[in-house]
């Protein structure tokens, strides 16, 4: 039995459950519209096919204009296509919707790299550090790094490589990086060292493999370097560094 008194409230209680449900289905379908465009837009960009990728990216955004996540893929894409300028709107967009987005400013750190701003990159690396939840804090110390190696502030880039392997001990990219910063220095023996480290982790590195040979030759140990010239080839045989590999050996083998 219904009470009387307040049998009014069933149909105005039905009455707002319809919107209520409706709007539920239009952010659902909302959401998989989204996603789906994320994701074919993502997988276009990692096949290489950057434009095609921004389009769907672009797209997304147009549904949902507020998600930082995809303002940020935005801007990755833009600037993996040399579009520096917009891609910094992005960024920014990125960045005022989810002030503590780490990998954002990551991301804009390194889009400053390519623009040559170094100080401002550093500034953004330092951002992303900061936050105790960002997991990969070995890539903003490696590229603070680089930037400050670009500076020749090398002493401060070589601490920041440090601080990268210690997050990362497994960190080829940035053993290379630690090397070319020690080698500048003059510091050959420590930048050995790294090198060994580097190809130790990826042996078909053959920059790295060239970088041994041409320290090795600085410190005039001739019978190691050749070795690691005929790595550089066996590495990467087609490539640049095999190129200026088989120079050096030609010249090395008129020498002796």
């Amino acid at each position: 039995m219904i009470n009387v008194k307040y049998s009014y409230l069933i149909p105005l209680l039905l009455f707002l459950m319809i919107p209520a449900c409706a709007n539920e289905k239009a952010a659902i379908k909302k959401k998989k519209k989204v996603e789906a465009l994320q994701q074919l837009g993502m997988a276009h960009a990692a096949e290489g096919n950057l434009r095609k990728g921004l389009a769907k990216l672009l797209e997304a955004v147009k549904v949902d204009p507020d998600n930082a996540e995809l303002n940020h893929q935005v801007a990755v894409v833009l600037r993996n296509l040399g579009e520096y300028k917009l891609s910094l709107k992005y960024f920014e967009r990125a960045l005022t919707l989810q002030p503590k987005y780490p990998e954002a400013q990551n991301n804009l750190g390194t889009l400053y790299l390519l623009m040559g701003k170094w100080d401002k990159a550093i500034a953004c690396f330092k951002e992303a550090i900061k936050d105790i939840l960002y997991t990969s804090p070995q890539f903003a110390y490696n590229n603070m790094g680089y930037a400050y190696f670009m500076k020749g502030d090398y002493d401060k880039a070589i601490e920041n490589y440090k601080r990268a392997l210690e997050s990362s001990p497994s960190y080829t990219l940035c053993y290379a990086n630690l090397a070319r910063a020690y080698a500048v220095k003059g510091e050959l023996e420590e930048a050995v060292a790294a090198y060994k480290q580097c190809v130790f982790y990826f042996p078909k590195d053959s920059a790295a493999h060239l970088g041994l040979a041409n320290v090795l030759l600085k410190q005039g140990k001739k019978k190691e370097a050749k070795e690691e010239l005929h790595l550089t080839i066996w590495a990467d045989p087609t490539g640049p560094q095999a190129k200026e590999a088989r120079e050096k050996l030609k010249k090395l083998n008129i020498e002796n």
